[in-house]
């Protein structure tokens, strides 16, 4: 920024939820703890927070920390993220101590169904089971923020813990949704937009369950029943056992 009182510096920190444990990413993955200041807030330390001093310099570092995340084989992917990656991006203004404001850019590790992983060893068995619980205190707490309920429970797991600030008063946070317009991802994109409904507080409510954030315009809706998520996975591995062309469940497109 420009010089005087209005000087602006922006850092950017990146770290990595794996089970139990905080890594710093752009330190060579080096073990941190959550550790709760004067304030309130939650932060990771020691963590390396690099200044960058322009949009491209901040796309490289977010780049480079996504590369580096720690990815495994699953049912569903051949790089799937096995962490939480939590990028922390300070804009300071003025001297030490002055004002501070921070954006989390989130990206969770996906939700692994049992038959996904049956395959998997215990080792792998139990991070999935870690990646799920976390993910699951996650939701409760946005959709208790959502809902305008005074406690919100993120000592449940260090996710949460470490995204305190997301659940405080004069904050906002925002969830992105990630689909995929492929047939044969279909059981997992309806249980990716069930998650996000339960976080937006749907279905809860006496007027029906309908969003607070949906207004005018046209919006269609088509009740796809229910989905044998667990049978249509048995059925993709064993097509790929047998080297056998997964098409989809076949289901036909709307009219």
């Amino acid at each position: 920024g420009e010089g005087g009182d209005h000087d602006f510096t922006v850092t950017v920190s990146c770290v990595e939820l794996a089970g139990d444990k905080c890594r710093d990413i752009l330190h060579e993955g080096r073990s941190v703890q959550l550790l709760t200041g004067k304030n309130g807030e939650v932060s990771p330390y020691p963590v390396v927070e690099v200044p960058v001093s322009s949009p491209e310099d901040l796309l490289s570092f977010v780049r480079l920390a996504a590369s580096l995340r720690a990815t495994e084989a699953t049912g569903v992917h051949d790089h799937s993220s096995r962490s939480h990656a939590i990028c922390r991006i300070f804009v300071r203004r003025g001297p030490v101590g002055g004002h501070e404001g921070m954006l989390q850019l989130v990206d969770l590790a996906g939700t692994e169904h049992r038959v996904d992983s049956a395959e998997h060893d215990a080792q792998r068995r139990k991070e999935g089971a870690q990646i799920n619980s976390s993910l699951a205190s996650l939701k409760e707490c946005i959709r208790l923020r959502a809902a305008g309920d005074k406690f919100v429970p993120f000592r449940k797991c260090k996710l949460t813990h470490m995204l305190r600030a997301a659940f405080s008063e004069g904050s906002a946070t925002v969830v992105i949704a990630t689909v995929s317009p492929a047939a044969k991802d279909t059981e997992q994109s309806l249980n990716t937009l069930r998650h996000a409904c339960i976080m937006d507080g749907q279905g809860q409510g006496a007027d029906g369950g309908a969003s607070s954030h949906v207004t005018g315009g046209q919006t269609t809706r088509q009740d796809l029943g229910e989905i044998d998520v667990t049978g249509i996975a048995r059925e993709r591995i064993r097509k790929k056992k047998a080297g056998i062309a997964d098409d989809g469940p076949g289901w036909a497109p709307p009219p």
